[in-house]
């Protein structure tokens, strides 16, 4: 699920440079692809950051020395899928920057922060007027106005990122399957991915019924190379048998993790399409971050398309 997503402010070196840098983060601990930038409707392109924006950012360990404002222009309004103004009179100015015509058309994505936090439903209160809509300007002011101002934006970034993470655990449906030696790892993996909210199809081995994994793996490799699921778990006593065999049916990539840096560059760098891990090498604790570590990552594409046609 990869997102463009534009903050708006006047100078490009408070409110938006705090918005932008925050949804970059919040992004990034949730495994969701963004991509997210920031420009001013009176910017003075190349600008730095304020000095208090960068403390408060540095207080959350994020580093934003490298930042430069730019000046919005007519074609980000294209470029971005949601552009996210701090008030109301930066929307104005948004839509002046169109010719009436496209206006509307334009409108359909843009929506104050507050406003869309608001809309998620995982975030935002009531706003009972225009001002109560807004992301004051804390330029000029103390260090803790700066403060307040992060993190009024950071809790409206985090409904937002909130909000798209349950949607793309939603939208996934996950096969597992197993053999007598994975069993009990497998239980604990479909219990773990029940409580994200992620449907999962339990295709067994059941507890106690011996199982070959050859048959486990050909029943989840074809269901997942037709596209019947999203993704795949396979699970056997260390994993290799099943990972031998699921790499037999055509248009598999599976990939035996057993870390979680392993696990996100199978999906990032190699479009793995099934994880397998091994019930009696790996602890349920590890696993379980395997699994997350897989599911939110996503395919890079570009130069790694290209290998991954080549394997095809």
């Amino acid at each position: 699920m990869t997102k463009a997503v534009l903050f708006v402010c006047t100078g490009n070196t408070c409110r938006s440079v705090m918005a932008e840098h925050l949804m970059r983060h919040y992004a990034q601990e949730a495994g969701l692809d963004i991509d997210v930038a920031s420009a001013g409707v009176g910017a003075f392109s190349g600008d730095e950051a304020t000095e208090h924006t960068l403390t408060v950012l540095a207080e959350m360990g994020i580093d934003a020395s490298q930042h430069r404002s730019r000046r919005m222009h007519p074609l980000l309004l294209e470029e971005f899928d949601l552009i996210l103004p701090m008030t109301e009179s930066h929307r104005r100015a948004l839509l002046d920057l169109l010719p009436e015509r496209e206006r509307e058309a334009a409108a359909e994505k843009i929506f104050l922060l507050k406003e869309y936090g608001k809309r998620t439903g995982f975030q935002g209160q009531d706003l009972k007027d225009e001002i109560e809509k807004d992301i004051q300007d804390p330029f000029g002011q103390s260090l803790e106005v700066y403060r307040r101002t992060r993190d009024e934006i950071a809790a409206e970034v985090k409904g937002i990122v909130k909000e798209w993470t349950v949607k793309k655990e939603k939208a996934m449906k996950i096969v597992i399957g197993s053999d007598h030696a994975g069993f009990q790892a497998k239980q604990g993996i479909v219990e773990h991915l029940q409580e994200r909210g992620i449907a999962v199809a339990d295709w067994g081995t059941s507890e106690g019924e011996s199982c070959d994994y050859p048959d486990m793996a050909q029943r989840v490799g074809r269901a997942v190379a037709d596209g019947e699921f999203t993704l795949g778990i396979l699970i056997c006593g260390t994993g290799i048998g099943m990972s031998i065999a699921a790499n037999k049916v055509p248009g598999v990539r599976a990939a035996l993790c057993g870390d979680t840096f392993s696990a996100r560059m199978a999906r990032m760098h190699n479009d793995s399409n099934i994880l397998c891990l091994g019930g009696r090498v790996t602890g349920p604790g590890l696993m379980r971050d395997i699994v997350d570590a897989y599911l939110n990552a996503e395919f890079e594409g570009g130069r790694h398309a290209r290998r991954v046609g080549k394997i095809e």
